[in-house]
């Protein structure tokens, strides 16, 4: 049975930097639609679907939110034809967003929280140079929608407060795509 596997978890865990690494190992990903323009290095079908408003109104979605004006979501072609051809997939969506792939998708959805604390989010942001207002802005919104909460419903939780490479190994392994063996200690002399 083809799976596809639901990152979810707050904002700035990580969950389209693990999607994207993904990939890298071959797992195909969701790509969502959106109103918004590019941003520079964005590309056409690997980052969103950029699309303009008429035809997102005229899209078959799964799911969609509103985020600062501009229009996202989950086509639902895009859902079927990437669970058809590939036997695991990866998205990264939002509650609903995942409660809306699960009634359309039933078991083949299994969702994976991406576990964070706020302090690690507050210093990546910084480290990358962004405003560390606005983040605590969306962190105390995220806070009051209950998104720290959702690994209460996740089939399984990575902690992403290490490397990137872990985070990615971890989710690998619930994918059953590695197999990660603890290192035995070298024999005692």
């Amino acid at each position: 049975m083809n799976l596809v596997y639901a990152l979810i978890g707050p904002p700035f865990c990580g969950k389209s930097t693990i999607a994207r690494e993904l990939t890298k190992h071959g797992v195909a990903e969701i790509v969502s639609h959106t109103t918004r323009p590019a941003r520079p290095g964005e590309l056409e079908g690997v980052d969103y679907y950029f699309i303009d408003r008429e035809t997102f109104v005229n899209t078959e979605l799964v799911e969609k939110v509103t985020y600062s004006g501009n229009f996202y979501g989950l086509g639902k072609k895009e859902v079927m034809t990437k669970l058809e051809k590939n036997p695991v997939c990866v998205v990264d969506v939002d509650r609903n967003g995942f409660d809306q792939l699960k009634k359309l998708l039933g078991r083949r959805v299994v969702s994976v929280f991406i576990l964070i604390d706020e302090a690690t989010i507050i210093d990546r942001v910084i480290e990358q140079g962004g405003n560390p207002d606005a983040v605590q802005e969306r962190i105390n919104y995220a806070k009051a929608a209950g998104e720290f909460d959702n690994w209460q419903i996740a089939d399984h939780v990575v902690k992403n407060t290490g490397t990137l490479e872990n985070a990615v190994l971890q989710v690998l392994a619930i994918m059953k795509l590695v197999d990660i063996r603890p290192i035995a200690p070298p024999p005692r002399e």
